[in-house]
């Protein structure tokens, strides 16, 4: 609180005495099944069916996830998540039988090259005096390469004193530059007409430039600052050079060595020192910088620049042998399905000229049995390039969804042969699938049914290629458990089964009758179109795909949809359904047979659409005994799980407990209004309770806030009664007036 000092207004904003509650999604769906390809063990959001078969391919003969997908979005489905499965050997370890087929794309045929280093740094070059470079070529012994400089010098011809005048002077070039002059004055001596070596030296070494004076034996030496044989130093004259005096030879002096300056060694007179060294091989110079390469060629011939040079660093080689080529083709890549699977033997890869022109590029073209279905421009396999094949092709927004490559580093040849290449060895690993495969190990390895386990707002869940006791049983734990009850799973009863088959598997296989409210399940299979290559016009497929849509239809209709039973001639059409496995579910009979057992028929009339025609889950004797209740409660629950994060870490009092009803409260009001409720007003429709009566002192110190909250669904219709009867109001009346009189 800001100081109360001098008087004032004081503006305070006071936390809000009522949360807003945001509704969860409802319909966020996981699917687990086979496909024809795709990443497998992860859960992979898709948000169309286009988008699935750009992932996951096509709709294959030995499973039915793709049908389920397309149901799923034909019946107003917005997000799932895929989760490919398919043999595992060992399922906790994610080792399965999938192979990924290839195919080894070559370099192009050509003549044997030598043997070849190049330093890295472009020249010139900063050396010194007797740096070397050891040499072996075609792995003989190292032969030493060296660079030499020394600076040119001239020496007094007398030795000191000197006898010296005011004002005498001294004249002088250096490395051929302009004539540069030395006076000696009286006061830079003690005594000028004695004067001392040292002291000449000092008055030289100030007043020249581009070289230094030194004593040697008395004398004094002037030497030039650069090293080679463009070092020059020489004595043009001068009053104090006389032979009486300082008597320098008016000589010029040069200085020695095979380079014109130490500090600026060019690639040339590197070529003329190495070549003169080391037979053998030649040197030239490639954009600046140093290229040695040997005469002879084949994988015979080699080069190394040996750790004992002192050169090396200077010019940028390394020390390892470097090989020439036989001009034999290599290996250069690898084309690779990008995930395990048969369908990749369909694929063909194309190495074609580069549009750029470039030798070293090349284009490649994917084609899926000859047609063409992905492309890239100007590839290269130099690492060093700025579009490397793995770069570009295996990640980024260019990335293929078919195929990776490989690298298999190539010597230095990036000239790829221009071919038609076919993969092969892929595998699809789905023989001897079973039912671990589609469930996982029930622990965070991320396969089958376990990928699922980290999409926070999974709603959904079903398994249409493993309509099985175990996996039925697997989907009601993993929605109850290890989802904490916060999805809801839709069961398949297995193929070809008739009325009395169905509730066989219900009360008996799967044993899951009266087991659950967060699971249903759906009979019969359905027809749709066959999107095989066969003469079958439809395939028929479990239904789970299709009803999930409906579910996920409903909720998305209207505010509060998800208190909306999935099912009846209106709300529960079943897009894309063309008929039923078995003509048993047109007979009401039928019917009559699996309902009581919480089976959920699917059906249609003449001229009407196909739909479900029922609303249960498979617990009828609990809170939520309908599919509705049961997700319209998961909503609610996983709601306020949500949006009351607020209220933890804060003290446990009575505001806060208010403020945490007052919040739950509005929530459900709002969901009163859009019909959650079986009551027409919120007092019968709900209540809460966070009174002292269940929050004691004892829960409070147990850092507990319990909240009570009562929810009175609303109930799905399943029967209209008529009752009819002979109408008799006029007999009556008539029997009545007769009494009367």
């Amino acid at each position: 609180m800001a100081d109360q000092l001098a008087s004032k207004i004081i503006i305070m904003e006071e936390e809000p005495r009522v949360r807003t509650i945001q509704g969860v999604p409802t319909a966020i769906a996981g699917i687990v099944g086979v496909a024809e390809r795709g990443p497998i063990g992860v859960a992979t959001l898709v948000t169309s069916f286009d988008q699935y078969q750009d992932i996951f391919g096509r709709p294959i003969a030995g499973g039915y996830m793709a049908d389920a997908v397309k149901g799923f979005f034909e019946n107003g489905g917005q997000q799932v998540y895929v989760s490919r499965t398919l043999h595992y050997t060992d399922v906790a370890n994610a080792a399965h039988e999938g192979v990924v087929a290839d195919v080894t794309v070559q370099t192009q045929t050509g003549a044997a090259t030598p043997g070849a280093v190049e330093g890295s740094v472009e020249g010139p070059f900063r050396l010194a005096d007797s740096d070397t470079l050891s040499i072996s070529v075609d792995g003989g012994a190292p032969t030493v390469a060296t660079i030499q400089g020394t600076a040119a010098n001239v020496l007094a011809g007398n030795q000191a004193p000197y006898v010296l005048a005011n004002e005498d002077d001294l004249t002088l070039k250096i490395d051929g530059g302009p004539v540069q002059t030395v006076e000696f004055l009286d006061s830079e001596f003690v005594d000028i007409t004695q004067a001392t070596a040292a002291e000449v030296a000092a008055v030289i070494n100030a007043k020249i430039t581009g070289g230094r004076t030194t004593v040697s034996n008395n004398r004094v030496r002037i030497t030039s600052d650069l090293k080679g044989t463009d070092s020059s130093v020489e004595i043009t004259g001068g009053s104090a050079n006389g032979a009486p005096k300082l008597n320098y030879t008016t000589v010029e002096q040069t200085g020695t060595g095979n380079v014109a300056d130490l500090t600026q060694v060019s690639v040339a007179e590197i070529k003329t020192v190495v070549e003169a060294a080391v037979a053998g091989v030649l040197v030239s110079n490639v954009a600046g910088k140093v290229h040695i390469e040997t005469v002879d060629t084949g994988p015979t011939a080699s080069v190394q620049v040996a750790a004992a040079s002192t050169a090396d660093d200077e010019i940028g080689f390394d020390n390892a042998t470097h090989a020439g080529g036989s001009g034999a083709a290599e290996d250069a890549f690898k084309v690779k399905g990008k995930h395990a699977g048969a369908y990749a033997n369909a694929l063909t890869a194309d190495v074609e000229d580069a549009s750029s022109g470039v030798v070293t590029e090349f284009n490649l073209v994917v084609k899926d049995n000859g047609v063409v279905v992905e492309r890239w421009a100007n590839l290269s396999i130099d690492p060093t390039a700025t579009r490397y094949a793995p770069n570009v092709v295996n990640s980024g927004n260019d990335a293929s969804l078919l195929i990776a490559i490989e690298d298999l580093s190539p010597s230095d040849s990036y000239l790829i042969e221009r071919d038609t290449y076919t993969p092969t060895g892929g595998l699809d690993g789905l023989d001897r699938m079973v039912d671990a495969d589609f469930i996982g190990a029930g622990s965070d390895g991320a396969v089958a049914l376990d990928a699922l386990k980290g999409v926070q707002d999974l709603r959904l869940v079903l398994v249409p290629d493993r309509p099985t006791p175990a996996v039925a049983n697997a989907l009601i734990t993993f929605c109850e458990i290890t989802k904490g009850g916060s999805c809801f799973a839709i069961l398949d009863p297995p193929a070809s089964q008739d009325a009395d088959d169905v509730v066989d598997y219900v009360e008996n296989q799967a044993a899951i009758g009266g087991s659950t409210e967060f699971a249903a399940i759906y009979w019969p299979w359905v027809k749709v179109v066959n999107p095989l290559a066969t003469s079958d016009a439809t395939r028929t497929v479990p239904p789970s795909g299709h009803v999930a849509g409906v579910f996920a239809r409903t909720d998305g209709a209207k505010d509060g949809g998800v208190y909306q039973p999935p099912a009846g001639v209106e709300l529960g059409i079943l897009r894309g359904v063309l008929g039923f496995e078995t003509t048993e579910v047109l007979d009401e009979t039928k019917r009559d047979v699996v309902y009581p057992h919480l089976v959920n028929p699917l059906t249609s009339y003449p001229g009407a659409a196909p739909f479900i025609d029922g609303t249960r889950n498979l617990r009828s004797n609990f809170n939520f005994p309908s599919v509705s209740e049961r997700r319209g409660a998961i909503f609610i629950e996983q709601s306020l799980k949500k949006g009351l994060e607020f209220a933890r870490h804060k003290n446990n009092t009575p505001a806060l407990r208010a403020t945490i009803a007052r919040t739950i409260e509005a929530f459900l009001l709002t969901q009163f209004r859009q019909g959650a409720f079986r009551h027409s007003t919120p007092a019968q429709s709900y209540f809460v309770d966070v009174g002292d009566a269940i929050n004691p002192p004892t829960e409070q110190f147990a850092r507990r806030i319990n909240v009570r909250v009562g929810i009175a669904t609303a109930k799905p219709t399943d029967w209209i009664i008529l009752k009819f009867s002979q109408d008799t109001r006029a007999l009556e009346e008539e029997i009545a007036s007769a009494s009367a009189t």
